[in-house]
């Protein structure tokens, strides 16, 4: 197919309860953001409807690239009227962090959703189950 690209970076995706758990290295480009294993795909639909969270856990160069940018904003965008909440971001190794916050910040940032970084994923999805529990209380 001309004008597609090879996936750059390794994202592995997984649910626990009510949190997508994103794994992965980057930089990555809009090929490496399109989620194909059926199995997960069911798993987040049946959350659709109610409060779920996003917990990223990134290493190596922790960048998006501006297609890939693009395409994961209007993504979010959809997931929020699907009830995604929030995200919580932990970069393990990350070899620029202010620039991989600085974009992930203008990524995340939107009306309806919280972002926020962290120094470990047990403090990552405390603050996420906190905000499902209260968005489900209120609901």
């Amino acid at each position: 197919m001309a004008g597609k690209f090879n996936k750059h970076g390794s994202l592995s995706v997984a649910i626990d309860g009510r949190l997508i758990v994103l794994n992965g290295e980057g930089p990555w480009n809009a090929e490496s953001l399109h989620l194909s294993d059926d199995k997960i795909m069911q798993n987040l639909r049946a959350m659709y409807g109610s409060p779920w969270g996003v917990l990223a856990i990134f290493r190596g160069e922790a960048v998006y690239v501006p297609e890939a940018f693009a395409l994961l904003r209007k993504q979010i965008k959809k997931e929020i009227t699907l009830g995604r909440v929030a995200t919580a971001v932990v970069f393990e190794d990350v070899n620029s962090p202010l620039l991989s916050k600085h974009q992930f910040e203008s990524i995340y940032e939107m009306p309806g959703h919280e972002v926020a970084f962290f120094d470990s994923a047990d403090d990552a999805k405390t603050w996420l189950n906190s905000l499902i529990n209260q968005q489900q209380q209120q609901a």
